[in-house]
């Protein structure tokens, strides 16, 4: 059977009216798969009916079998809605996994990590009792098996208390995917009841696996990954699905927007499909009776992201603008920005600076400020990237890198070392000061920059 698309899907609502599947699976992007899922419910549930959600981490293929063999008692359709199912992991699948993992411990939010953790176990294949205490016990073999990726140099530890959580929540343990898998191709060669039907929502697939490949070929797939990273083509792409998600949004409640104001939408929220529906959905709220959506609007609800705001204060302090760091950082502070954390951002712009400036120091990577992109990309970057001490830092894209190297070339070493130099003491004055925040990063600015201008 055909897999179905973004763009395809339509085509899918339309048949799901007079001829509904009864085995659906849904891959990729979290948000797309939901609102995909919940279009093709009310078109199923035209009909009477019931929906039977299950969470994936409790998801129990045996128990699953029985409901979709049983004839119930209910009237109607009986929808069987698997969210988050993973049984169609493998350790393909474990790095995509671990970078969720990891993105979530960032970002301080232990109920995700334990999630997200809970799926890479699953992923590899193994109980979350495989150690005594964290998944730092592991051998780089014993890892590279398991996961098929190398094991983080990082320090692990932090993995301890999501393992505790898992190990005291048998339900979340891990079952073996083989024999589930069996399990449930076992019973979708069978008639089940014409009035049950199967939904499996799924982020991640091992598209290699016996069980993707039969669902391929029996029953309804649709494929609503979207392409990751920053390369052109992934971004045009990410614009392309924020853009009909806003459209779509739009038309729900009669609204229009300027399209430059879409844009700034998007710049701000980045690639977050679920964050641009409901900053959009505010942006709607707060216009009321008024339909066309304007930059005003925008910027009095959504604003600029702290992240944006820091990224351009950071470009003021390199441009030498300093009129413009001294407005940023106002308003950054005004908006609840500790001053340590904005000392922070400075601080790890400073060091790529330091970092980009002293390799162009050094002649044998061949490095000149008035070579081009694809130079740098053809020549430069494959010599510096042969030191893997520098791996973190080179790890962006090459055009990036490219211009990060063309802005550390316009400042000399001595006044890198030296700003280095302001902003440890700046945040020695701030931690015992009695003098204001404000004050302490005034004097940091025009210390840093007023003899630039």
């Amino acid at each position: 059977m055909p897999v179905y698309t973004r763009e395809t899907l339509p085509k899918l609502l339309e048949q799901t009216v007079n001829n509904a599947a009864q085995v659906y699976l849904f891959f990729g992007e979290r948000y797309l798969c939901r609102d995909a899922v919940e279009k093709i419910e009310k078109q199923l549930l035209q009909l009477p009916g019931t929906v039977h959600p299950v969470d994936g981490e409790h998801e129990d293929t045996a128990t699953l079998v029985y409901k979709l063999r049983s004839f119930s008692l209910l009237p109607g359709r009986q929808i069987f809605k698997v969210i988050d199912t993973r049984l169609f992991f493998s350790k393909t699948v474990a790095k995509n996994i671990w970078k969720k993992v990891i993105k979530a411990h960032e970002a301080k939010k232990p109920g995700q990590v334990t999630r997200s953790l809970s799926a890479f176990l699953s992923a590899g294949g193994i109980k979350a009792d495989i150690s005594e205490h964290d998944l730092s016990q592991l051998t780089p073999q014993q890892w590279q098996h398991a996961f098929g990726f190398a094991k983080p140099d990082e320090d692990l530890s932090w993995t301890v208390e999501p393992l505790l959580t898992l190990r005291s929540q048998p339900d979340k343990q891990v079952k073996n995917a083989a024999d589930s898998a069996e399990i449930l191709i076992a019973c979708l060669e069978e008639n089940i009841p014409a009035n049950n039907i199967l939904i499996l929502i799924a982020e991640e697939v091992d598209k290699r696996k016996k069980l993707f490949k039969y669902f391929k070929e029996h029953h309804v797939v649709v494929d609503l990954g979207v392409e990751a990273g920053s390369s052109a083509k992934a971004q045009k792409q990410q614009k392309s699905v924020l853009l009909a998600l806003i459209q779509q949004t739009l038309t729900e409640m009669n609204k229009t927007i300027v399209p430059a104001v879409a844009d700034r939408l998007i710049e701000r929220v980045g690639f977050h499909p679920v964050a641009v529906v409901m900053e959009l959905r505010k942006v709607m709220l707060y216009i009321g009776e008024r339909q066309k959506i304007t930059q005003e609007d925008l910027d009095a609800v959504v604003g600029r992201t702290r992240q944006e705001a820091l990224f351009e204060l950071t470009t003021a302090l390199t441009a030498k603008n300093l009129r413009q760091v001294l407005l940023i950082a106002d308003r950054l502070q005004a908006n609840g920005l500790h001053p340590l954390a904005l000392i922070a951002a400075l601080r790890n712009t400073t060091r790529s600076l330091l970092l980009f400036r002293s390799l162009q120091e050094q002649s044998h990577f061949g490095y000149t400020p008035s070579m081009s992109a694809s130079a740098f990309q053809n020549q430069c970057l494959p010599l510096l990237k042969e030191n893997s001490a520098w791996k973190k830092e080179l790890s962006g894209h090459p055009y990036a890198l490219y211009m990060q190297f063309k802005t550390a070339a316009n400042h000399p070493l001595q006044q890198l070392q030296q700003w280095m130099r302001l902003l440890l003491q700046t945040e020695m004055r701030l931690k015992g000061s009695p003098v204001t925040p404000q004050i302490i990063l005034q004097h940091l600015f025009f210390t840093m920059l007023a003899q630039q201008q």
